[in-house]
């Protein structure tokens, strides 16, 4: 009998390893405050992570005559910077409230911001809710390959120190993007866009990874900065496409790209290397005004069959 119940204890086993154990967010929040590294793997975290419970906070009060970008924006009386000065790393968690590195609370016109001076890591995590970290500096490496979120993944006007893995994500909900920065390599390849996936005025310094990408709703990529090589390989646009205004100086890769929808170049300037082997158009393009090294666009198509 003894024999029976070791075997079925070792045959379970692995299977308890992987099993979710639940936990508050409050502990999190917790461990960040004692200057604890928040480390998690298969938990689930029940209510909202709410970085506006981290004690190490600044206030920083507006400038009439000079206020920073963020209160220049928001029109703010008050910006509250919460530091959060240890690392998080959460591989195969599941988080069912709300993660707010971000508020904005307009009835006291202030801005409430998260700050990360060390690593911060979501590894196959699943975010039922909300993920919010506009205005938010991630100061050292930052990695969220193989996440999925189901609702809106806020990172507008972010900041990114380091390169950044987007690798396998899901984005069920919209992906905003708008004005974020990222100073070194930038990967989200193989990643899945339900909605808007929003880039307009994004800033990539390094090369970046968009190959085998799906788009499956608006993809806007309008006035974006790539300052080095930026691969869309194998990419799907299944929804319109905005690349207006927008620049490659130093090469594309569109090789077995498909665009089903609208296709919007107009005024985008490439320059080499740039490889459009393959590249498909099944729904309406604008050329108009594109260039590749100072000449047309639709020339280089036609000589390039």
């Amino acid at each position: 009998m003894k024999n029976l119940i070791l075997v079925t204890f070792l045959l379970f086993f692995p299977l308890l390893a992987y099993m979710q154990v639940s936990i508050n967010a409050d502990e999190i929040i917790k461990k960040l405050n004692k200057g604890e590294a928040a480390t998690y793997e298969n938990v689930t975290i029940s209510g909202d992570l709410d970085l506006r419970l981290i004690k190490d906070k600044v206030k920083v009060k507006k400038d009439s005559d000079k206020g920073s970008s963020i209160e220049t924006i928001f029109n703010k009386n008050v910006t509250y910077k919460y530091n959060v000065n240890a690392s998080m790393k959460f591989t195969n968690c599941i988080f069912n409230g709300l993660f707010i590195a971000y508020f904005n609370e307009d009835d006291l016109n202030e801005l409430h911001i998260a700050m990360f001076h060390k690593n911060v890591e979501f590894i196959n995590c699943t975010f039922k809710n909300d993920f919010l970290v506009k205005y938010s500096e991630f100061n050292n490496k930052a990695t969220f390959s193989g996440n999925t979120f189901e609702e809106e993944a806020l990172f507008k006007y972010a900041e990114f120190s380091s390169d950044v893995d987007f690798t396998n994500t899901v984005f069920e909900d919209e992906a905003n993007f708008k004005y974020a920065k990222f100073p070194l390599k930038t990967k989200f390849s193989n990643s899945k866009f339900r909605e808007e996936a929003n880039f307009k005025y994004t800033q990539f310094e390094g090369i970046t990874k968009f190959n085998a990408c799906v788009f499956y709703g608006d993809a806007t990529f309008k006035y974006t900065e790539f300052d080095d090589f930026i691969n869309f390989s194998e990419a799907k646009f299944q929804s319109d496409a905005t690349f207006k205004y927008t620049k490659f100086p130093n090469g594309v890769n569109f090789e077995n790209a498909y665009f089903d929808d609208f296709a919007d170049f107009k005024y985008a300037k490439l320059y080499d290397p740039i490889n459009l082997k393959n590249i498909t158009f099944d729904g309406e393009t604008s050329f108009k005004y594109t260039e590749i090294e100072s000449k047309s666009f639709v020339t280089y198509l036609l000589k390039n069959q």
